[in-house]
């Protein structure tokens, strides 16, 4: 079974950190996932209490204990006394049997029993004191060092984070389609039960067929008048059954032909030349749990680098300016080169004398 995934993207100090992907544990705690899930997508529009968008996007990490946990999810007050479930108030405890032993456990914060709405929190030890108390409903699967990052800046007397650390983009993502191999295998079964019955129906009505006229040719065959006319029928026969069999050959030869325009037609030209089994075509592509996370991965090492790329295109862009800018304060006089060589303009030094 795969869980349901969603994602947080972070930045401190209005600078991108990262994503953080969380797995949910839906079968043990469906209710409370099913909030987390959609809070992530938005997908509940505004909440006809507070007429606020039910939706963690631009909400805040409010409060931070480094090597205990990180707190986030109040969308409506952002100070940790305020917060919202997609069910109109605060819904019951679920699981309360899985304990908080180990980091990146993500947990429902309550102000005690019953009392969940939309605020969480994610461990970063184990917490034996809190077994019982919160509903664990899910995990960090990827981006923990973001977690650990936010864990570590500074904080003031209420264990708010100084910099402000924002959730700027949240969702669910998404398995792109179900594997659908069972059912490719049993539709391949049935269709070759039935290609094998329709194929015996076939030669059972040929085999009758070619029974009847033997039987008509024999009630309409006249008798033999003399010898001669028996030996010229014998020298005959010989003939006839060649011609039969050539005719046979030729219906075997037609039926071939049909049955493999047929196949052709049922698979398309790219798979004909690929050599892969035929596939209805409005059938997805399946994709199983482990490309589902190598895809997971791969997109999250391309999002990185384009923001290193541009980070480093940012700070070039700052030196270049700054270099400018000493270069026109110090009338024309650059520092070049690894040993820092003066260099003077010999244009503005003309000018100066």
């Amino acid at each position: 079974m795969v869980h349901p995934r969603v994602f947080f993207d972070i930045s401190v100090d209005n600078q991108p950190a990262g994503r953080i992907i969380f797995e949910l544990y839906n079968e043990s705690a469906p209710k409370t996932s099913e909030n987390f899930r959609a809070l992530c997508t938005g997908e509940k529009g505004l909440s006809p209490l507070s007429e606020r968008p039910l939706y963690y996007k631009n909400s805040i990490v409010h409060r931070s204990i480094s090597g205990f946990m990180i707190q986030g999810g109040d969308f409506t007050k952002r100070n940790g006394t305020g917060g919202e479930s997609i069910y109109g108030g605060p819904f019951p405890d679920e699981d309360l049997s899985r304990p908080l032993d180990s980091e990146g456990l993500l947990c429902m914060a309550n102000k005690g029993p019953n009392t969940n709405n939309s605020q969480f929190f994610i461990t970063l030890r184990d917490c034996p004191h809190l077994n019982g108390k919160h509903v664990v409903f899910g995990r960090v699967i990827r981006g923990y060092d973001i977690v650990e990052r936010i864990a570590d800046l500074p904080t003031d007397e209420k264990d708010r984070p100084r910099a402000p650390v924002v959730i700027t983009n949240c969702g669910e993502l998404m398995l792109r389609a179900q594997p659908q191999k069972e059912k490719a295998e049993t539709r391949s079964a049935s269709e070759s039960v039935s290609d094998d019955q329709h194929s015996h129906k076939k030669r059972r009505h040929r085999s009758e067929s070619m029974d009847r006229s033997r039987s008509r040719s024999r009630t309409q065959e006249p008798r033999p008048a003399s010898r001669s006319r028996s030996r010229s029928v014998d020298s005959a026969s010989p003939e006839r059954k060649r011609h039969k069999s050539s005719k046979k050959s030729k219906k075997e030869k037609k039926e071939k032909k049909h049955k493999s325009k047929k196949d052709k037609s049922a698979v398309s030209p790219s798979r004909a030349r690929s050599g892969s089994p035929s596939r209805d075509p409005l059938e997805p592509v399946g994709e199983t749990e482990s490309q589902y996370d190598a895809r997971l991965e791969r997109e999250e090492n391309e999002r990185i680098e384009a923001a290193r790329k541009r980070e480093l295109e940012r700070v070039a862009r700052r030196l270049k300016e700054e270099e400018e800018r000493r270069t026109k304060e110090s009338g024309g006089v650059r520092f070049k080169g690894r040993g820092r060589m003066k260099y003077l303009d010999p244009e503005l030094q003309r000018d100066r004398t």
